[in-house]
């Protein structure tokens, strides 16, 4: 599948997990969620020599706020930051990412499992051996389920894939390298991809 086909079948997914339905009494909302998980995934490039610079995987935390559009379906706004470091290199990474899309449901027997996509921006920060910053466009997927525990209360787990649309050879950070020169740190591919695995709690109000 091409890049512009992966980021066309993403925008299709967020117009129809956020598109209207008729709205049911009384089943407006608002919910925040803070999660917490693992996320891998990631490879960029020393310039000087080609070698391939992997990301350390590592804890991850997100904060999702979600606008009740109408049953079963929401509006969601995702904050998510990751602190990192290059394997190989005294480099150290943080990634933040802030995304606007949507969530849809489905209930089953004690639970919902869910959809959902976003679309937004990535920012990258090079700090220890090195410095340097970028920001990319970037959009995201995820799978889920919503297990209640109280009223107002759920318990979300949640997988979900980051893709950060970067410029191939583009550099954008300056590092120490292993034998004490300075390499270029580039972007490997026009794709930086990052997968996670999620837990959390909503709060409902």
């Amino acid at each position: 599948m091409s890049l512009r086909t992966t980021v066309l079948a993403v925008v299709a997914i967020i117009l129809v997990v956020a598109a209207p339905l008729p709205a049911a009494a009384g089943q407006s909302g608002f919910s925040i969620t803070p999660m917490a998980g693992y996320r891998g995934g990631g490879a960029f490039d020393e310039a000087a020599s080609g070698r391939s610079l992997d990301l350390d995987g590592g804890a991850a935390g997100s904060l999702v706020f979600n606008l009740e559009e109408s049953t079963d379906r929401w509006y969601e706004l995702i904050y998510s930051r990751q602190e990192t470091s290059f394997d190989g290199a005294d480099l150290d990474l943080t990634l933040q990412y802030l995304h606007f899309g949507g969530m849809a449901a489905w209930p089953q027997n004690g639970f919902s499992s869910y959809l959902a996509a976003g679309v937004g921006a990535t920012w990258l920060r090079a700090s220890g051996g090195g410095s340097g910053s970028d920001t990319r466009p970037s959009f995201s997927i995820a799978l889920g389920v919503l297990i209640p525990v109280w009223e107002r209360v759920e318990v979300r787990l949640e997988s979900r894939a980051y893709l950060t649309l970067t410029d191939g050879d583009r550099e954008f950070s300056c590092a120490s390298g292993p034998q004490g020169g300075v390499c270029r740190v580039r972007y490997d591919g026009d794709v930086l991809t990052q997968i996670d695995a999620m837990a959390g709690l909503t709060f409902r109000f």
